[in-house]
């Protein structure tokens, strides 16, 4: 497990992402957490790069786009994993079970 980082613009947007993505709106979570990873340069940055792909995927998965949903589902698994099973208050384990399907 990695240590984490934690400030208030990070807990920010993952708390509005988080809300979207648990919410079934996975193109607005992807929008959220974009707006601060391009920004962002710590060492964490594939934690929030992977998120961000799930989201994606999830979003394709639901539009019925199953190729381009198993294409960056694959991306984000290899992002998230290195995170797994709980970073930065996220559950990433219970993430990549969702990802299953795509």
């Amino acid at each position: 497990m990695r240590p984490e980082k934690n400030t208030a613009e990070s807990r920010a947007a993952l708390s509005a992402f988080m809300s979207a993505f648990e919410a079934g709106a996975f193109f607005e979570a992807h929008e959220i957490l974009e707006a601060f990873w391009v920004g962002y340069r710590d060492d964490d940055r594939d934690f929030y790069r992977g998120l961000i792909q799930a989201a994606v995927a999830l979003h394709h998965l639901g539009g019925g786009n199953k190729v381009g949903a198993a294409s960056v589902a694959a991306r984000a698994r290899g992002n998230l994993a290195p995170y797994a099973p709980r970073y930065a208050a996220v559950d990433v384990s219970a993430i990549l079970d969702r990802l299953a399907p795509a």
